[in-house]
């Protein structure tokens, strides 16, 4: 069963926001997973969680970003 959670901690590349919103099965607000969505709910930024054991951030779809 997947869960929305709103980790204070992740900032978004694209407009340096804190406000993203993340969808995980297995995550809390302290541990993400790679391959979670996310969305960045002040530029609607989205794109995945990307971690690798230590920490994890979100990683913004190229398509969305402006060139």
């Amino acid at each position: 069963m997947s869960k929305t959670l709103h980790p204070t901690w992740l900032t978004c590349e694209k407009c340096d926001s804190s406000r993203i919103e993340v969808t995980t099965e297995r995550g809390n607000d302290e541990w993400l997973y790679s391959g979670d969505p996310a969305k960045c709910l002040d530029c609607s930024a989205t794109g995945i969680i990307e971690a690798d054991g230590d920490a994890a951030w979100f990683e913004v779809d190229e398509e969305n970003d402006d060139v």
